[in-house]
């Protein structure tokens, strides 16, 4: 597993925070989850053409 710092605005962090409380996961469990939605969908759209 790879560790790095990841920059974002408070607001963003404030929203994310939220977020993730609503979905019973840390923020850190939250952005890996996010991150695996959005590359996943990517995934499927370049095997589509899009």
């Amino acid at each position: 597993m790879v560790n790095f710092t990841f920059r974002i605005p408070d607001d963003l962090y404030a929203k994310l925070k939220a977020l993730a409380a609503t979905e019973d996961r840390s923020v850190n469990a939250e952005l890996l989850y996010l991150t695996r939605r959005a590359v996943e969908e990517g995934d499927r759209r370049s095997a589509q053409g899009v």
